[in-house]
């Protein structure tokens, strides 16, 4: 791991320690303080706010104490040998990501969320049942770039598919690791995930509503069968080609990683990106390295909205260009990283008309919800998917 690579696993680490604080600065202590200010006239017609606040209270503590349990068994699992003291600070996106991360837990690993998660697995398990044979599908390799909590992961792995999951963010392979080699029991732990959303409900109880995880024990579900595995790191840069794509923060230019991406390269029968593709902030590298990593006639199955995380991002990243064989780089210059967001059809036409992919299905304006368990809030706002099979 280099010395960048530890800062940030530094980073998230100190994140999740200090969620219990950061939750009950900015949710918890101002309100508490807006219910003192109130007059005792004020305090009178709402007598049930100082118990609303405690349960508020309780629940972030709750939160706080899933954080640590978690990190007890991470810095034995990453091999940190340095004292929480010593750890690198964490950023306020670091400390946001904490907050956003229960919605995650709740869109993979609860049953109130079920309902979401089947109407990618539905359409999975149709294509699978008409292509690949159970008595084959062990020796079929599947990757997932964008895993997440490694639910997907799970769930491929459960209809017998070797399967690896890719992930970027150690906020996420952190918890992941946790959930899927932590030995849980099926709903063993409650979180609270609405306490950070204070508008959109209709009742008190709806915002301190708690959650289950995770809904199924993975060591019951997959038994030991050796079929799953995670990866950590940028997809363009561990399975993308060693051509046409730039070297930047996400795409490296060391003699390791061009051995890698060329090991990579042609090994993967099916990938599939669930509500990932829109986080590219060259979605044209994203394809490049989707064409590489499959093997000739594999398939690529997309579900998800095209929401591009960078759209208004005001950063510039450094890239260059570099010979593939001596690693020589030339034209270094900044580029913004937003500004190439291509549309549903031009995605389509670029895959098909320049990248040589087969469509295969295809359906858009799918409704589905993310993470949106909450059936007692007056909000219920849904994305708009787009799914597609394609064959190389």
């Amino acid at each position: 791991m280099t010395n960048s690579d530890s800062a940030a696993l530094e980073q998230t680490l100190s994140s999740f320690l200090g969620y219990r604080e950061y939750a009950l600065d900015t949710y918890w202590r101002p309100r508490f303080k807006r219910w003192q200010s109130l007059t005792e006239y004020q305090q009178q017609l709402i007598p049930w706010y100082a118990d609303y606040l405690d349960q508020v209270h309780e629940a972030v503590i709750c939160n706080a104490v899933f954080y640590e349990e978690m990190l007890s068994q991470a810095v034995i699992d990453w091999e940190i040998d340095k004292s929480p003291m010593q750890w690198s600070k964490p950023t306020i996106t670091d400390m946001e990501k904490t907050v956003s991360i229960f919605s995650q837990l709740v869109r993979e690993w609860s049953q109130e969320c079920n309902h979401e998660r089947l109407v990618l697995l539905k359409r999975l398990e149709s294509f699978f049942n008409s292509t690949y044979p159970k008595s084959i599908r062990s020796n079929v390799n599947v990757l997932v770039p964008g895993a997440g909590l490694g639910r997907l992961v799970v769930d491929i792995v459960k209809l017998g598919f070797n399967t690896e999951g890719n992930e970027l963010s150690y906020h996420m392979l952190l918890i992941s690791r946790y959930l899927l080699n932590g030995g849980l029991q099926k709903n063993q732990l409650t979180i609270y995930p609405f306490i950070h959303i204070f508008g959109n409900h209709l009742n008190r109880e709806s915002q301190l509503t708690g959650v289950n995880i995770p809904d199924v024990s993975v060591a019951d579900e997959l038994g030991g069968n050796n079929l799953m595995s995670m990866s950590a790191g940028s997809f363009v840069d561990i399975y993308g080609p060693n051509i046409h794509i730039k070297q930047s923060g996400y795409y490296s230019n060391t003699p390791e990683m061009r051995l890698q991406r060329g090991t990579n390269s042609k090994s993967k029968d099916v990938v599939i990106t669930c509500f990932f593709i829109d986080t590219a902030n060259n979605i044209l590298d994203y394809i490049e390295t989707i064409h590489n990593v499959l093997k000739p006639g594999g398939y690529w199955i997309n579900f998800g909205p095209l929401l591009y995380h960078f759209e208004n991002d005001v950063h510039e990243e450094q890239t260059c260009e570099f010979d593939s064989l001596t690693g020589a780089i030339s034209n270094v210059r900044l580029e913004p990283v937003k500004g190439l967001e291509l549309s549903l059809e031009d995605i389509l036409l670029v895959s098909t008309t320049k990248f040589g992919f087969i469509i295969i299905d295809q359906e858009i304006r799918i409704e589905s919800g993310y993470g949106k368990a909450n059936s007692r809030s007056t909000s219920d706002s849904k994305y708009q998917c787009n799914y597609w099979i394609m064959r190389k």
